[in-house]
């Protein structure tokens, strides 16, 4: 599963507009990487201004930082066109400048992650994995994603 972490610091993030961003995250994930929307997850942290520091200096403007960890098993142009549409994303919704939000992708083994007491399957072999968790769980995933 995807799991993308927003960290905001000097910015307040309504509910509206987090429940705006997790639904912007888990749509660009589906589309451009292909998988089932269940496959993502968004969690949000707010950090103080006088918690973070770039460059040794305490932050001085609004920022929003997002790291997504996801399967490894894509293209590069997959993993560019995720951050843009991302980024684009994220600035239409919190209103922030681009230069003002930043955002990453690490890609982890599937073999290395867990999640429904299953080792995540290698991309494009989602379904299978799917066919093998008890029907509670594909209930609820099929929920997710619909």
């Amino acid at each position: 599963m995807a799991t993308y972490s927003v960290y905001f610091a000097g910015v307040s993030l309504s509910t509206h507009q987090k429940f705006a961003i997790a639904q912007d995250i888990t749509k660009i994930h589906a589309e451009v990487t292909g998988a089932e929307a269940y496959f993502a997850q968004v969690i949000f942290k707010a950090l103080d201004t006088h918690d973070f520091f770039i460059g040794g200096v305490l932050l001085d403007e609004p920022h929003l930082f997002l790291s997504g960890q996801i399967r490894s098993g894509r293209s590069e142009q997959t993993i560019k066109q995720l951050l843009v549409e991302l980024e684009i994303s994220l600035q239409r919704t919190t209103k922030l400048a681009s230069h003002q939000i930043w955002a990453y992708i690490d890609e982890i083994k599937p073999s290395q992650m867990i999640e429904y007491g299953q080792i995540l399957p290698a991309v494009g072999f989602d379904k299978v994995w799917f066919s093998t968790l008890p029907a509670n769980i594909q209930k609820k995933l099929a929920y997710l994603d619909s």
